[in-house]
């Protein structure tokens, strides 16, 4: 008689600071036939725990209390490279999308997707794949195609946010007004914004800067 071989669930960390949302999708990927190891609410905690638990797939969220879910990211992949990592926020911005990628994650996807979804996502990741919600993908490409800030103008836009003038960003960052003056002008023109606070509104939805 054959035997069947009986397979093996899928070992799942949950980062999210929510608990209603860390014992949600874990009553999600366990009605799926997953086993959820760990659940964690700190950028250190899912550090920690990942060490010590090794899991198939992370689902973690960019918005964690002590570091953001990007730093989390750097870590985990720094001690372990074949980490699969799968970022799972509401946060939308383009920037942020193409940032996680870049950093090696294995997937981004959206909160409310359902599920079914979710699950055959995490089960896809634990083979080895890839995911992108439809709506992420679109950003990315919209990301890619877009005329992207240099690290100078996004931290003159940084200093903007805080409310600072051209004058003041020059003593900050030891340049002249006037080219001060010029950064904001490139900023405005490559974020099709008609002025400064439109700008940082801007910035903040596309991920860019911190709200």
């Amino acid at each position: 008689m054959m035997q069947t071989q009986v397979e093996t669930p899928v070992q799942v960390l949950i980062v999210d600071d929510h608990p209603m949302v860390r014992e949600g999708l874990a009553g999600v990927l366990e009605r799926q036939n997953m086993r959820v190891v760990g659940l964690a609410a700190t950028g250190k905690q899912a550090i920690e725990m990942y060490s010590v638990l090794r899991p198939d797939v992370v689902l973690l969220d960019l918005r964690l209390p002590d570091q953001s879910g990007f730093d989390v990211v750097r870590t985990v992949l720094g001690n372990d490279p074949q980490a699969r990592i799968i970022i799972l926020s509401s946060a939308q911005g383009d920037a942020s999308i193409y940032n996680a990628i870049s950093l090696g994650v294995r997937g981004y996807l959206l909160k409310g997707i359902d599920g079914a979804t979710l699950a055959d996502q995490v089960r896809h990741v634990a083979a080895g794949g890839s995911c992108l919600s439809p709506e992420t993908a679109e950003k990315l490409t919209q990301y890619i195609s877009s005329q992207k800030l240099s690290e100078r103008e996004i931290e003159v836009l940084g200093l903007i946010s805080k409310g600072k003038s051209n004058k003041e960003i020059a003593d900050l960052i030891f340049v002249t007004e006037n080219t001060v003056k010029m950064h904001v002008k490139k900023i405005l023109l490559k974020l099709q914004a008609n002025d400064r606070t439109q700008a940082v509104v801007i910035a903040i939805q596309r991920g860019l800067l911190d709200a």
